[in-house]
């Protein structure tokens, strides 16, 4: 272990980076010096952990240490969320899972002007901390300005930075000092950032809340522009300011909208510069805390390995990538562009796991990204969702891949319906799309079918009313808007407005369908789910009552392939595939249809069920009224049909199919600016996360939901497919956004295949809705308690 740390030692200058750019102050006479060796015989080989880590990470909750004369030292919880420029941290969060076993994360912060030698003391004790928790959590740098989502997400009035830090040339603001004024900037709706400004009316904007501290008197400039989860933030910030940094001792007072003109002069008073209509407009650049989402086609996979001797770096793949190309044996590095994931084998050596992350580091500077490019390390076996979504296949192991398909299907340990829902392998392997969008079993019956269709040289749409028969198909040149009234054991009902897209329906009939959908959502407070020919969710194949077909064409010119899965009876479904031999899947049925002799091929797969094979001769016995059916096992063909198909060729034989990445539920605020997409991630996400005034994304994996607070404007509910759109373009998975179903929820109107991804629910939670009057008044009876304690 001491031979461990020497070598983290001796590699600090490429480890730290540190964020001002090297122009940190430095401390000449400093030396940061390993924990001596243990002498328990029983532990040869470990090393004395630091006293300040004693109890580490035995309980859920958040541990911060701060770096003092290069050790670390408890920092106190009244002062969590408060950070100092000139300083190093370390950061553990501890969580228990549903099974009950912990699970940490470790961050190394590096304040801004933080020195060498204390960013390489925090890099060393987190490490330390880590062989504390042996060796499983996942570890991530963080620098001042640029920290990833789940740091700020710990805490939840924003992170605050003050000038200052152990042995710089800063000094500490005293508190309550005389004469004292600081100005603050309040960014992010979320995840936020309080940062200190200079004390001017230049450094304001209208589109953000600003803090004015002037000791016994705290003043919130609310910006014209700021929106209201904005303004709460400001003032949970101002509250924070004043019981950390005055003990409590200070009034805080609101500016904004409603406020007197006197009452908006004060502030300016105070502040010594300006007046309102001297502020600014609202900032051009783009939100802190917010990220646009980076180019996926750069992730590349590399292989750190010493097997061969010296260690060596070897590029293994670009997208896409597959989880067997990680081998246990090994240490990787995924460059996603945006940042950096170290991969560490159970089996990697010790030089392989110790120099990775150096080597990650090295990427830094040799691909030129910015030096506070955050870095993350995680083990085999406890990987993080963000790191799963860029590979695109993904099991985990033994009975958690198990739990891991039921929670993403939303079912929990005590739902009755898992009794239908025992082969996990087949429910992803032919169930359909969006396995957890199941508001009732699809028992009821269609309402109502309407085609959408572009007329032929007029460039105009034709919406027409259909009856659906038993044997009509879907068409893949149309769109359509179905209609179902669902309701389930829990009580729930409501109306599902499906806008089903074929792969050869016009951009007019699509983009025609999809309003008319959402118009009839609106007028029936329902559901709207957007889905596409080939990638339809379970829920939508079951309420065809296993009789779905989907074809290309109305009129057949040619051979005509349907390939028939299903994972029962009721979601079993027929869609046409292109007739080629390359086509065919052991693990499923086939329809080959000719047109000379009108004669139906039912071929069989190895792999396939007897459901699927009774499908495809109940649903294609009856297409052509003169047909002759012949059932054929794979491996039994006659010449006739390879001849139809272009020939035996080459197809998938595989038993099982290869399965995809099962992604935990991430949580969203995202908008729109211009063509350009900014998200940001809320982590941990509960139900006071989703904010009521805007369009959250909740990525479900197949599912895309988007939830429409009752505050949201009318464009901002147009462009919901926009959104859904451009988020899929960005991020690294091998999704498109035709492969995902897009539902479309109401705040208060949330199914439980929804509200179930949340850690906890309240139906009533949006009602009432604080007023500003109940904003006001809570400050103000603050106030009243400090104006009694002053008495």
């Amino acid at each position: 272990m001491a031979a461990k740390m020497a070598v983290i030692c001796s590699i600090l200058a490429v480890l730290i980076l540190l964020p001002s750019g090297g122009q940190a102050f430095r401390k000449q006479s400093a030396q940061i010096q390993p924990q001596p060796q243990s002498t328990d015989k029983f532990a040869p080989n470990r090393v004395v952990m630091h006293s300040a880590f004693a109890n580490a990470g035995r309980t859920p909750g958040l541990e911060i240490w701060r770096i003092e004369n290069f050790e670390p030292v408890v920092y106190p919880k009244s002062n969590y969320g408060k950070f100092y420029t000139g300083d190093s941290f370390i950061v553990l969060n501890t969580i228990e899972r549903k099974d009950k076993k912990l699970s940490w994360d470790i961050h190394f912060w590096l304040g801004s002007e933080t020195s060498t030698d204390e960013a390489g003391a925090a890099a060393i004790y987190a490490v330390q901390l880590d062989d504390l928790l042996n060796g499983a959590p996942v570890q991530h740098r963080e620098v001042q300005d640029h920290e990833s989502q789940l740091f700020l997400s710990y805490f939840r009035n924003g992170v605050r930075y003050e000038k200052g830090g152990v042995g710089t040339g800063f000094r500490h603001v005293e508190t309550n000092a005389a004469g004292e004024k600081r100005l603050f900037q309040v960014k992010g709706k979320r995840n936020v950032r309080v940062r200190q400004v200079n004390l001017s009316v230049s450094s304001m904007n209208k589109g953000d809340c600003f803090i004015l501290d002037a000791g016994n008197e705290i003043l919130v400039y609310v910006g014209p522009q700021a929106k209201r989860v904005e303004k709460l933030k400001a003032i949970s910030a101002a509250n924070q300011i004043r019981d950390q940094d005055h003990n409590g001792r200070a009034r805080v007072e609101i500016t904004d909208e409603f406020s007197s003109d006197l009452d908006k002069q004060h502030f300016f008073e105070v502040l010594g510069s300006g007046s309102p209509n001297q502020v600014p407009d609202e900032a051009a650049e783009q939100e802190d805390g917010a990220f646009e989402t980076a180019d996926a086609n750069s992730v590349t996979l590399y292989k750190v390995s010493d097997a061969r001797g010296g260690l060596k770096i070897e590029p293994i793949s670009t997208k896409p990538l597959r989880q067997e190309m990680l081998d246990t044996n090994d240490a990787f590095i995924l460059d996603t562009g945006s940042g950096i994931y170290v991969w560490l084998g159970r089996r990697a050596t010790q030089k392989e796991k110790t120099d990775a992350m150096s080597k990650a580091q090295e990427f830094l500077s040799t691909k030129k990204y910015p030096a506070w490019t955050q870095v993350h390390r995680v083990v085999e076996g406890a990987e993080s969702a963000p790191f799963k979504q860029y590979f695109a296949t993904w099991r985990d192991a033994g009975m958690a891949h198990t739990r891991l398909v039921r929670s993403a299907m939303g079912y929990d340990s005590d739902d009755s319906d898992l009794t239908e829902l025992i082969d996990v392998e087949d429910l992803k392997k032919s169930g359909g799309s969006a396995m957890g969008f199941m508001p009732d079993n699809g028992e009821n019956d269609i309402e109502e079918v309407v085609q959408y269709v572009s007329s032929h040289g007029r460039g105009d749409t034709l919406r027409n009313v259909i009856q659906m028969k038993t044997n009509m198909p879907l068409l893949g040149f149309a769109a359509y808007v179905i209609t179902y009234k669902y309701n389930n054991k829990n009580g729930e009902s409501g109306a599902i407005v499906y806008v089903w897209e074929g792969v050869k329906a016009t951009r007019a009939a699509k983009e025609r369908a999809f309003e008319d959908a959402l118009a009839l959502a609106l007028e029936r407070n329902g559901i709207l789910v957007r889905t596409t020919q080939g990638n339809e969710p379970r829920h939508f194949l079951k309420i065809f009552k296993g009789k779905l077909l989907t074809s290309y064409t109305s009129i057949p010119t040619k051979p005509q392939l349907y390939r028939i899965r299903g994972t029962d009876a009721s979601d079993v479904h027929a869609s046409e595939v292109a007739a080629d031999s390359a086509s065919l899947a052991s693990k499923d049925v086939f329809a080959l249809i000719t047109l000379d002799d009108h004669k139906v091929y039912i071929w069989v797969g190895l792999a396939a069920s007897k459901f699927e094979k009774d499908m495809a001769i109940a649903r294609f016995s009856q297409y052509w009224p003169d047909q002759v059916v012949e059932v054929i096992e794979e491996g039994a063909e006659p010449d006739n049909f390879w001849d139809i198909l272009h020939g035996e060729g080459i197809y998938d034989r595989s038993m099982i199919e290869a399965t995809k990445p099962l992604l935990e539920p991430r949580l969203f605020h995202g908008r729109l600016n211009g063509q350009r997409l900014e998200v940001e991630e809320i982590t941990h996400f509960e139900q006071a996360d989703l904010d009521t005034n805007d369009v959250m994304l909740l990525d479900a994996g197949d599912e895309i939901y988007m939830w429409v607070g009752a505050g949201a404007t009318a464009e901002e509910n147009g462009r919901i497919l926009d959104l859904a759109k451009k988020y899929i373009e960005d991020e690294p998975t091998e999704r498109t956004i035709d492969t995902v179903t897009v539902i479309r929820v109401e705040q208060g109107n949330e199914p439980r295949a929804f509200t179930r991804m949340f850690p906890s629910w309240e139906a009533g939670y949006w009602q009432p809705t604080p007023s500003n009057d109940d904003i006001r008044k809570h400050v103000e009876d603050s106030n009243d308690i400090f104006d009694s304690n002053e008495i």
